[in-house]
């Protein structure tokens, strides 16, 4: 009776990241990381700036900003945008203190203090990839370079 009521049974795919231009990808040892705008919102109409870190066919993407305070120091944990909230970007040293009680604690006691980790949740599966501090240098001298 009134069509503009009825919703859509099927869910709406996740909108695709959008490369920005003029951007180089990084690449590291089994991930590569590209600058990339996120739509986002209800009509995807908001583009909100992005890195998005692929290993292998596992693709997420972390809010640019928080990344770049990730590498700072700021904060030690970066929850995923957009669809994959089952993982998590953080730093072992950062973690570590907070983690001891819980069942991270076992996996941030095997990472280098200098690292970047990409944890699965539950935290009890193995990590999707450690970056070691060479890596972890690269990446930072690359989202430094990116335009904000």
């Amino acid at each position: 009776m009134f069509p503009w009521t009825k919703r859509d049974t099927v869910a709406a795919l996740p909108p695709a990241a959008i490369p920005r231009s003029g951007g180089i990808p990084w690449q590291g040892e089994g991930i590569s990381a590209v600058d990339v705008d996120l739509p986002h919102g209800r009509k995807g109409t908001r583009l909100i700036h992005c890195v998005q870190l692929r290993v292998g066919e596992f693709t997420v993407e972390f809010m640019f900003q928080e990344v770049l305070d990730l590498l700072n120091g700021r904060v030690h944990v970066v929850d995923p945008m957009g669809r994959s909230h089952d993982v998590f970007l953080c730093d072992a040293s950062g973690v570590e203190a907070a983690a001891t009680a819980s069942e991270t604690g076992a996996w941030m006691a095997k990472f280098p203090s200098d690292a970047l980790v990409i944890m699965r949740v539950p935290v009890t599966e193995p990590p999707v990839i450690i970056l070691p501090a060479d890596a972890v240098a690269s990446l930072s001298e690359w989202v430094r370079k990116q335009p904000k």
